[in-house]
């Protein structure tokens, strides 16, 4: 799922531009998953299941939606993966056996914060699109990187269900501190934005089509904005953003932004593995402006994790 701007602008933007906002965000899906392929398609074998051995690939089934239950425009995509995965013996035979699920669990949010930078490296290189962090409100909150010159308030305007979760969340934070004397850990936290986020789900709307969609979501912009004119500023802008001075990057720059990565890390765990510090890395690579840089995330993980000389 791309952040707001991004399903804003390919909302609203003219046919030609939304259709290619839509083909970054399946590339970048593509990108994420052939990672995942790589990195977590495991099984096991031998008694039980002592070996993790590869496998052929993933099988999935790949939905993509338009909007969220709210009706605002919510561009994502939804894979069902299936567990049964193929690998090949010592014998040379395709075994059909259960796909290993801690690996692809522990690497969901590597894989999330890689189709993130992918997603900016496409669009990028295809529309000139420039992002930008975005500081979120409360505590701890990490800043989201937005598209330049999308408008704060249209995306808020369209975040309604998001917003809906948070209110019901809040309270519910409340009421727990209330009965418990205390704040919810993090842990609980969690437990306590899931059960909000099914309590103010919406039944879903009749289907439309992209058409009426567009049409629905250009009226909506017109009044946020104020008027036809300041719409069509508002993408004129977010579509010519001069192009960002990046600093070169060297021996020196990687050592010194794998340094970073490991005290951020450290900051919020006692523990960590190299999934971990890639996560960190991918988001480190998209702050400072080097998304298209494919293989800077891997350099800097692993320079964040040799051993000192």
């Amino acid at each position: 799922s791309p952040v707001k701007s991004v399903s804003a602008l390919w909302a609203i933007a003219p046919l030609d531009v939304a259709k290619v906002v839509e083909e970054c965000h399946d590339a970048a899906v593509a990108d994420a998953l052939a990672w995942l392929e790589t990195h977590a398609a495991f099984t096991r074998s031998g008694t039980d299941g002592v070996a993790q051995v590869d496998t052929t690939g993933l099988i999935g089934a790949a939905f993509t939606h338009r909007d969220s239950r709210a009706g605002d425009p919510d561009l994502h995509t939804h894979v069902a993966i299936s567990n049964k995965v193929a690998t090949v013996g010592a014998d040379g035979v395709l075994r059909w056996l259960a796909l290993d699920g801690q690996p692809v669990y522990r690497f969901t949010v590597a894989a999330s914060e890689l189709y993130n930078t992918r997603l900016e490296a496409h669009l990028g290189q295809r529309l000139a699109l420039r992002f930008a962090d975005v500081v979120g409100e409360g505590r701890g909150k990490r800043p989201v990187r937005e598209i330049v010159g999308m408008s704060v308030e249209l995306m808020a305007a369209w975040s309604s269900r998001r917003l809906a979760i948070e209110a019901r969340t809040a309270d519910m934070a409340k009421q727990f501190q209330a009965t418990h004397g205390r704040e919810p850990t993090h842990v609980e936290t969690i437990a306590l934005a899931q059960q909000a986020t099914l309590e103010t789900r919406e039944a879903k709307h009749e289907p439309r089509s992209l058409a009426e969609q567009r049409q629905t979501w250009r009226g909506q912009a017109i009044e946020v904005l104020g008027g036809v004119r300041e719409l069509t500023a508002m993408l004129g802008a977010a579509l010519s953003t001069p192009a960002q001075q990046l600093d070169a990057v060297d021996g020196d720059w990687i050592e010194a932004r794998a340094a970073n990565v490991i005290a951020t890390v450290a900051q919020s765990r006692a523990t960590w593995q190299r999934h971990h510090v890639l996560a960190e890395a991918q988001r480190l690579v998209r702050s400072s402006g080097h998304a298209t840089n494919a293989k800077l995330a891997d350099k800097i993980t692993h320079t964040a994790l040799a051993e000192p000389m």
